[in-house]
């Protein structure tokens, strides 16, 4: 499998290459591997960011090749080749399967079930070959004779490239790790997950530093060699090959009839469409899922305490059977925590008290009950269970009380997931919508802050089918309100109940954002379904305020030039004494604090060097120690407190955990100055999965990951880290959803 990174193209001509030896040449050698193997070939899984790549070199490209490094043709415009339409890295994508390229590549991966996967890219241009065997952590559930076979075609690779006088490496460097990769979620489902990774060129030729040069074509030839070698090595050992892949899903249906854990159940709780979509999320994945047609008590430990006991599993909740093939799979994604070993651990550490840069590869932790907040149980014993196959029907949505049209109106829970998609839905179709602030009681039912109204007297005719269509739609349960005199709480017709304003919305792309950006996009453009305008960081200066009701500056490096301006500043915030509402995230929000800019009162927290923390221990010195941004966190689970009496959390419990990563960490806001929305719990039970520095982990406690300021009558809304990053977790969606829909709304 060839380009998942776009701007990554040698792959893409070598998987041709390939294809053209394998039909054209006649020689045995050759008409041997087409007898004994089915091989399949995909030459590019990302056209859209390989289009962007290569329309921009032959832009820039001149009558003579660029060698030089810093060659113009190399620096590639905003948001370069790698990423997809909507700029998701598509090699951190497989068990997620946001979107439709990985969604059609995993289906048609679970059609073949290959017994060896291939998956090749590029690297910097200083570097030579790289090819399995990886280095460490391997990720636990990695089996023996998998390894076996990583080595045993490594050495194949290694006698190709020997003969031809190629330079390579392994076991040096890109780890085994995380299920997101195209090389390590195949070996989960039983098969040989390889990785190559070639020194790119970028163009033709490349000046390198040892003065050698590199030149596209080796590029080319490098991928086409490895191809054939590792045809060759599953030719050799077809029969073993196949025995072992046999052997690797036996194996795996015995562990769970054996191992120490047997099965999982996900429960519905309180947001059963949430729990169903992650259910369906697994069925992508090509893991068995049941639906349990009968309640059951069993003994299970909860994914956040980790306590056994015993629980009641209802009718309707979901069943994970580890006797199953892909059960490495499904443990991998359901367990809360994947251990990376405590050698590699203190490795990092000690480069760390070096000042050497750590080995980390991406996130630490990827639970998705704990990404999802989807109640998760783990059985360790056989347990009896009345449950079906799950269909891939979502369960229809239903209007209770609706055998006639209400006199009132409708109300659908600000608990439900499918909140978001279905205000915009009806905001584009012009219909009026309105929020509750406070809880109220209609009928015997409760429903919390962020529940939505939509009155009879104030919509068309067209109402009630619109909302019978949004139902089957999107699987809503909507109460139909025939009298507005409520038992408890808020008042249909009172104060706490706020008209929704269709937000005209601003998402700045281009400099200063980081490609993350799209992830933003893709939520408004393919979940949500509401139109924003996208407007480049250049052009902020041009901007009509006054045509906007939210502008969101996205993660990114806001720093000199490509920062916003003095004056851009100034109007801003003249925007927000008018009432418009600002969403700053990840780097925006450290931007913000700056005291040249003063939009946000709060300061990044700084880590003392040891050496400068002596110093400043000494009696003729003062307090000027050398300070850094703390330590990354390499992506990680916290527990989080919420302040759900705010609209930016409306919808959400008061105790969360949440997926973190960076090394932003803010000051609390002082009451004066704002809320803190969401704070990182106490220094006890803070880390619920992965790996952080002990360091910083010491200085997360108390400290807020969203903050709320108001600013005359408008308001600011930051995010440490960006709540749709990967866009695998909706209830750090769900915030960031309310900023932008009731902010304006306030």
């Amino acid at each position: 499998s060839y380009c998942v990174h776009g701007d990554e193209t040698s792959p893409s001509d070598a998987a041709l290459l390939t294809a053209y030896h394998l039909l054209a040449d006649r020689r045995p050698e050759t008409r041997n591997l087409l007898d004994k193997l089915v091989i399949v070939i995909d030459p590019l899984q990302n056209p859209d960011g390989r289009d962007r790549f290569v329309y921009f070199h032959r832009e820039t490209r001149g009558g003579f090749d660029q060698e030089s490094p810093l060659a113009s043709d190399r620096l590639q415009r905003w948001p370069g080749g790698r990423v997809n339409h909507y700029l998701f890295d598509m090699n951190r994508d497989w068990y997620l399967q946001t979107q439709k390229e990985s969604v059609a590549r995993v289906a048609a991966y679970l059609r073949w079930k290959p017994q060896i996967f291939v998956d090749a890219h590029e690297m910097g241009a200083e570097s030579t070959f790289f090819f399995d065997p990886s280095t460490e952590p391997y990720n636990p559930h990695v089996l023996k004779r998998q390894k076996e076979w990583h080595l045993k075609i490594g050495r194949q690779h290694a006698e190709q490239f020997d003969k031809h006088g190629f330079a390579y490496t392994t076991r040096e460097m890109f780890d085994g790790f995380g299920p997101q990769y195209g090389s390590t979620w195949p070996i989960m489902h039983g098969a040989i997950g390889i990785l190559w990774e070639q020194a790119g060129v970028r163009g033709r030729v490349i000046a390198r530093q040892d003065q050698t040069k590199l030149y596209y074509h080796d590029g080319v030839r490098h991928h086409y060699i490895s191809a054939l070698a590792t045809l060759d090595a599953a030719a050799k050992d077809r029969k073993q090959l196949l025995l072992d892949y046999y052997q690797n899903a036996a194996d795996s249906v015995k562990l769970g009839e054996t191992g120490p854990t047997r099965a999982f159940f996900l429960l519905e709780g309180k947001l059963p469409a949430r729990a169903a979509t992650l259910a369906q999320l697994l069925v992508r994945n090509g893991i068995e899922v049941r639906r349990v047609t009968a309640a059951v008590k069993v003994q299970a430990a909860d994914t956040i305490s980790e306590k056994t006991r015993e629980h009641l599993v209802p009718e309707g909740s979901y069943h994970v059977p580890l006797n199953q093939p892909a059960s490495r799979l499904a443990l991998t994604l359901l367990e809360r925590h994947q251990d990376m070993g405590a050698a590699y651990i203190k490795r990092q550490e000690d480069r760390v008290k070096r000042r050497l840069p750590d080995e980390i590869y991406d996130a630490t932790s990827w639970s998705l009950p704990l990404a999802f907040d989807v109640p998760c149980l783990t059985v360790s014993a056989s347990v009896s269970i009345a449950s079906e196959p799950l269909g891939n029907v979502p369960a229809p949505g239903k209007i209770i009380g609706g055998e006639k049209r209400p006199r009132i109106g409708y109300l659908l829970s600000g608990g439900d997931d499918n909140v978001q998609p279905a205000l915009c839905h009806w905001l584009s179709q012009g219909l009026r919508v309105h929020v509750f602030a406070e809880p109220t009681r209609v009928n015997g039912v409760a429903f919390p802050r962020g529940s939505l109204l939509l009155r009879v007297a104030e919509n068309p005719d067209s109402l009630h089918d619109r909302v019978a269509a949004a139902v089957k739609t999107h699987g809503l349960t909507i109460h139909a309100v025939d009298n507005a005199f409520v038992e408890d709480g808020a008042s249909l017709g009172g104060p706490n109940v706020h008209w929704t304003k269709p937000p005209r919305v601003l998402l700045v792309v281009d400099r200063p954002a980081d490609y993350s950006v799209g992830h933003t996009w893709y939520l408004f453009d393919q979940v949500w379904r509401y139109p924003i305008t996208r407007v480049a960081g250049r052009s902020l200066p041009e901007v009509d305020w006054a045509q906007f009701d939210v502008c969101i500056l996205p993660h990114g490096d806001y720093k000199g030039g490509d920062a916003p301006s003095a004056n851009v500043v100034r109007r801003m915030k003249d925007w927000l004494h008018g009432g418009g509402t600002l969403v700053l995230v990840g780097g925006a929000s450290a931007w913000a604090t700056d005291k040249k800019v003063k939009l946000l009162a709060s300061k990044l927290e700084t880590r003392k060097l040891e050496d400068d923390k002596k110093a400043a221990d000494k009696k003729d010195s003062k307090d000027k120690a050398g300070k850094e941004p703390p330590l990354e966190v390499p992506g990680v689970f916290l527990k989080a407190t919420v302040d759900d009496d705010h609209f930016v959390t409306w919808g959400t419990n008061k105790e969360t955990v949440l997926y973190f990563s960076g090394n932003r960490i803010f000051t609390p806001l002082k009451p004066a100055d704002g809320k803190n929305l969401i704070t990182f719990a106490d220094a006890k039970g803070l880390l619920v999965s992965g790996y952080c520095w002990p360091e910083t982990l010491q200085m997360l406690p108390g400290k807020p990951c969203v903050l709320h300021q108001s600013l005359g009558r408008g308001h600011i809304v930051a995010f440490a880290d960006d709540p749709n990053y990967r866009a695998f977790s909706p209830h750090l969606q769900r915030w960031f959803f309310n900023a932008i829909f009731f902010g304006p709304a306030r």
